[in-house]
């Protein structure tokens, strides 16, 4: 159910509009399916041109960790103790994108994501921020698929940006020591 009154109907305005349209439905299933995982490749394509190996660990060591943090045991806190249905079953609706009935606060792909893209912030600036607007989104695209809530998607980059802080305050800066604070650096590792 959704967290708030008017979260009903904007969901399911977009989702009968979605559903009417078959042109739109490819585009739904690339930004809300496809698109997560180009994003994921594209860092982890960026990270494996950093010519620092201390660099390359610490900023894969934070994506990773605060993913596991947000996805793996935030996220699936939430979920165990507490259930919120999907739109398209409240709806009583078959999904755009295929999904299992799992419970949709938080948004267990944006938990996974933010983390990712905020790193990906700290790396490169101008390509971490553009990820970032194609994260933001391919959570819109689940919510007009009828996956999630809109609150379901704050709440999951919510949830990724606590996983990322905490990632980013576990791991030692000594990692990275090869470079000083706030130094940006090319794809492949040379400083700006």
């Amino acid at each position: 159910m959704p967290l708030f009154p008017f979260e009903e109907a904007v969901v399911k305005t977009a989702f009968t509009a979605l559903s009417q349209a078959s042109f739109l439905k490819p585009i739904a299933i690339f930004f809300g399916s496809i698109l997560p995982w180009i994003i994921v490749i594209w860092f982890l394509v960026k990270i494996s041109r950093i010519k620092s190996f201390k660099l390359r660990f610490y900023y894969f060591a934070v994506a990773s960790l605060g993913s596991i943090i947000a996805r793996g045991i935030i996220t699936r806190a939430i979920h165990t103790f507490y259930y919120f249905p999907r739109p398209f079953e409240l709806f009583e609706m078959s999904p755009i994108i295929p999904r299992a009935l799992t419970s949709s606060l938080p948004s267990g792909h944006m938990a996974f994501l933010i983390p990712i893209v905020l790193t990906f912030v700290l790396m490169r600036k101008k390509q971490g921020y553009v990820a970032l607007t194609l994260v933001v989104l391919a959570g819109f695209a689940r919510v007009i698929a009828g996956l999630h809530w809109p609150t379901d998607i704050l709440a999951g980059l919510i949830v990724g940006a606590i996983g990322f802080l905490v990632a980013k305050l576990l791991i030692p800066k000594k990692l990275s020591a090869d470079l000083p604070e706030n130094i940006e650096i090319d794809e492949i590792g040379h400083l700006v």
